[in-house]
């Protein structure tokens, strides 16, 4: 409203003073990237124009701009005084730009050159699977001509020589398709994210009053796009000497149509849009049992449905950093962290994940054992620190690496705060043997008028240390705990000095145990409840 306002004024000064107004000037300037600001679930696009622009009324107008924009986040802004002031702004859907169209054919053309390489590729290993057959049928000598040991020698290395040819060939030329038919994949992905596109685009089309002719204005504009985002992911490498360096990476990908080549970039905590770890224990819960009601096949159908998107996975492209990698400047900002990418960065329109390294850090750690023997045989090993970073780690997955060597992926699973303790798994370590068993298991009825069932369990878990130094164990285990008042759940072992035991029915026990030694925890209780009650939870 308030630059409709300040055009009026424009045209109201100049018709007092005796200027005469023609028809308003079309300007379609070309844009370049002067930065993007990619957030976890969209990217914000700044760009510039510079172009000349006639005295009165004169309308630019940026076409070709994705259709993933949010046409309510576009802002606009003519730099270089008060000579030319923006009256109206407006979005406008328009036609695929020939630059769409102009990719599209050359990866179409391209899909048809690899699938002529494939056809070929495979032809060829069908003539060498034919020419190997035949080599295989051939009878070298006829029955009644007598040969020499040279002559069978000499066939016998030509039949092996040739084998092994072939054979070689084939090889190679399976390697060849596997590596085109992959590369078709990503021709025929990116062609799909383009096509998503092919029906419509935006433009924005700006009005702008300018007093005089100018030769140069420059205008500056951004705008908030879906189809990018990145998410976070660690790399956890840990040494004997309990030494950790944690690497910190963004995933970028982005869909939106347009390559981003060689641009400034920053990726941003903030959300425009939102205005092999050790298992974990459960409480464990016992109750009145409550039947279920039906549900209707459609409605179980719309629930196996929702659970689709969750269940799917897909693999992730990983580029390691390169050594002398210069870090990111970090920046905290109100209510969220950015990091300033240094140089410039490539990230094209292919929906591909991009692995950029953000930080790293490097810090001493305590390591500890952690035990399920619940839900888990193993015994995992831990390192517990604090956060290094100045920012908070958001959820993402982690690969973990021992000594230089792979042993497993892991994820933080809740945020951690800068300076706030963490436990990271560093994987399963066999030296330590932890084993639950079931030692006895009965029910009795008590009660000569008001029936009573009561339900005796009776557990050992047997631990011993094979590692050649002392360890430090934690172990954890669990007891029913009761929701309603007619059941009474009663521990008789580990006594409360023994092990810490919390209101959600989780036991701790923190051991100290010797080289090559044995221990055994004993794990004893009863649920007892009215004879005439169905209860749930009890194993």
């Amino acid at each position: 409203m308030k630059k409709r306002i300040i055009f009026l004024l424009f045209i109201i000064t100049a018709v007092f003073s005796g200027e005469s107004f023609t028809a308003a000037a079309e300007i379609e300037p070309a844009s370049s990237i002067l930065n993007i600001v990619v957030y976890p679930d969209s990217a914000m696009i700044q760009k510039q124009s510079v172009f000349s622009v006639k005295k009165g009324q004169n309308i630019i107008r940026i076409s070709g701009i994705t259709s993933n924009m949010t046409d309510a986040s576009v802002q606009t802004n003519i730099q270089g005084g008060a000579s030319v002031k923006i009256a109206d702004v407006k979005v406008e859907k328009t036609y695929l730009a020939e630059t769409h169209q102009e990719k599209t054919e050359k990866l179409k053309s391209r899909l048809e050159n690899l699938e002529g390489l494939i056809k070929a590729g495979t032809n060829e290993i069908t003539v060498l699977n034919s020419s190997t057959d035949y080599l295989k049928k051939v009878v070298p000598f006829p029955q009644n001509q007598k040969t020499t040991p040279k002559e069978v020698d000499a066939h016998v290395k030509f039949f092996a020589r040739s084998l092994s040819e072939n054979y070689e060939k084939i090889a190679k030329t399976e390697s060849k398709l596997k590596k085109l038919e992959e590369e078709k994949k990503a021709v025929e992905r990116e062609l799909k994210d383009l096509s998503a596109l092919a029906g419509e685009s935006k433009s924005i089309v700006v009005s702008a009053f300018a007093r005089d002719d100018l030769r140069k204005v420059t205008m500056a504009y951004s705008y908030l796009v879906s189809g990018a985002g990145w998410s976070p992911q660690y790399d956890l490498r840990a040494d004997s000497a309990a030494h950790v360096v944690l690497d910190c990476f963004a995933t970028l990908r982005q869909s939106t149509g347009e390559d981003w080549k060689k641009v400034q970039m920053e990726i941003s905590t903030a959300k425009p849009f939102v205005y092999g770890a050790p298992p974990e224990l459960t409480p464990w819960f016992v109750d009145i049992y409550q039947p279920r009601p039906r549900m209707l096949k459609s409605a179980l159908r719309r629930e196996m449905n929702d659970l689709q998107p969750m269940m799917a996975m897909e693999k992730k492209k990983e580029a390691e950093p390169e050594s002398g990698y210069e870090m990111p400047q970090i920046k905290a900002e109100t209510s969220s962290f950015s990091f300033a990418l240094p140089g410039k960065v490539d990230v094209p329109s292919d929906n591909q994940p991009h692995k950029i390294l953000i930080a790293s850090a490097d810090k001493d750690s305590k390591w500890s054992y952690y035990a399920v023997p619940k839900l888990s045989k193993y015994s995992y090993l831990r390192a517990d620190l604090k956060n290094p970073f100045p920012f908070p780690l958001i959820e993402g997955p982690m690969s973990v690496f021992l000594d230089n060597r792979l042993v497993g992926t892991a994820s933080l699973n809740k945020t951690i705060l800068a300076d706030e303790d963490m436990n990271l798994s560093l994987g399963v370590d066999e030296g330590i043997k932890v084993e639950k068993k079931l030692v006895k298991k009965f029910t009795e009825y008590e009660g000569a008028f008001t029936k009573e069932t009561k339900v005796h369990y009776e557990y050992v878990i047997e631990i011993i240390n094979g590692k050649n130094r002392d360890i430090a164990l934690k172990v954890n285990d669990s007891v029913p705990v009761s929701r309603n008042e007619k059941i009474k759940v009663e521990i008789e072992s580990p006594k409360k000095e023994d092990a810490k035991i919390s209101e959600d029915g989780i036991m701790t026990w923190d051991l100290k145990l010797a080289k090559g030694e044995k221990k055994s925890l004993n794990i004893k209780f009863s649920v007892g409840y009215p004879k005439d009650l169905r209860i749930t939870g009890l194993e």
